[in-house]
């Protein structure tokens, strides 16, 4: 498949070869869930879809902005000589990345939160920048 599939531009992806464990079906090797372990996922999925999924996308989101920041080095306490962690910039790049195809693949698609989600990615690219070039 050579893009991303959206409802109704074809059928998805094959589904993986290896066969899927599903609640109430169970593995070989696996134990048969509880009668409490199975509500509590019922309570867990019917809260999730619950919510609208932008709000979920937009919250994912803000998890790889964070964990741009923590690989730029930049929200890390300093340890005890008051040195902060050495930024990776290769990870922080990444996770960047995926953030701008999120924002700019949904683009009016993520409701309240677009604009502080495009408003922090061009802050973290711009960090991304600077520590970049003060890289040796």
């Amino acid at each position: 498949m050579s893009g991303l599939w959206t409802p109704g531009s074809g059928d998805p992806a094959e589904p993986a070869s290896q066969p899927e464990s599903r609640l109430g079906e169970m593995a070989p090797d696996e134990p048969a869930a509880t009668p409490e372990e199975v509500a509590a996922v019922r309570e867990l999925h019917d809260r999730l879809a619950a919510t609208p999924v932008a709000d979920v996308i937009v919250n994912h989101a803000i998890g790889i902005w964070q964990l741009a920041l923590v690989h730029l080095g930049v929200v890390t306490p300093p340890d005890e000589s008051g040195r902060r962690p050495a930024p990776d910039l290769a990870s922080a790049g990444l996770a960047i990345d995926a953030l701008a195809v999120l924002v700019d693949g949904l683009t009016e698609r993520l409701g309240e939160g677009e604009e502080m989600l495009r408003d922090a990615l061009q802050q973290v690219q711009m960090l991304y920048v600077e520590i970049a070039d003060a890289q040796p």
